[in-house]
């Protein structure tokens, strides 16, 4: 890797953390991780896998920043964040050995799941309604049943294409489990910490053995250029995260929603012949 891409990638970091605290989630972390290892030319059998493991670790290592001020300010759930996180125990272990491992899970389709959750998301936030002015006693009472059904959701999407799952958490908290959106961002932050932790340990198995690796990768978990992209990224998380008790719920929903739109974009032309 040369000079101006570990900078480059220092930036990626620094814009991706603030993103993971003022929305909850690191989903510019994998798009950015793929790309390097295009341009490293890392096997396409290893590129995908690889990309999702790297990208679950950076985005732990943020969140946990993340969470920590959430939890600070009080905008944390605890209690439903690590029931949440438990329940996708299953779905991380499932998806990252029979999917992603799988020779036909290559790299274009990666890219077409990638863009389709996103677009999902995109959905979804722009047509909800703010639920600030839900009641105390309504909002952040945890229902277990849901808890499971958000768990084994974020825990598949984060499996499979390398996002913490807070594309999943922040419209579920929001909506279905009706926490305002400022709670729902800090406890999809506390949740996304357990999920990338069971994922990451998840992907260091799979890939123990694999050849074609980059030298610092443990497993499918590339700790080098993972540490150059999320050590920038735990500034720009505690960033984040204050900024995201500073501005309008509307206006975290829109650019998150923004973003979304543009990585989906890219991520559909790259995937096209």
């Amino acid at each position: 890797m040369t000079v101006l891409q570990t900078i480059l990638l220092g930036v990626a970091g620094l814009g991706a953390g603030i993103l993971a605290g003022l929305v909850g989630g690191g989903v510019i972390f994998t798009p950015v991780l793929f790309a390097v290892y295009g341009l490293l030319d890392v096997p396409s059998g290893v590129r995908t896998p690889l990309t999702v493991g790297t990208g679950l670790f950076c985005t732990g290592l943020a969140a946990g920043t993340s969470a920590v001020h959430h939890a600070r300010r009080g905008a944390v759930d605890a209690r439903m964040a690590l029931g949440v996180g438990l329940a996708s125990a299953v779905a991380v272990g499932l998806v990252s050995r029979l999917v992603v491992a799988r020779p036909w899970y290559d790299a274009a389709l990666f890219r077409l799941l990638f863009a389709a959750v996103l677009l999902v998301v995109v959905v979804r936030i722009v047509g909800e309604r703010t639920l600030e002015a839900e009641s105390a006693s309504n909002a952040g009472t945890p229902r277990w049943g849901a808890c499971l059904g958000i768990g084994t959701a974020a825990g598949t999407v984060a499996a499979a294409v390398g996002v913490g799952g807070g594309v999943v958490l922040i419209p579920a908290y929001h909506r279905w489990l009706r926490l305002p959106m400022h709670r729902a961002v800090g406890t999809s932050s506390a949740t996304i910490v357990l999920i990338s932790a069971l994922s990451t340990v998840a992907y260091f198995l799979l890939g123990v053995g694999t050849g074609g690796r980059p030298g610092f990768a443990l497993g499918y978990v590339d700790i080098g250029t993972g540490l150059l992209l999320a050590g920038p990224a735990v500034l720009g998380a505690q960033g984040g995260a204050a900024l995201a008790h500073r501005v309008e719920t509307r206006w975290i929903r829109w650019s998150f929603a923004l973003l979304a739109v543009v990585v989906a974009g890219r991520l559909v032309w790259g995937a096209l012949p």
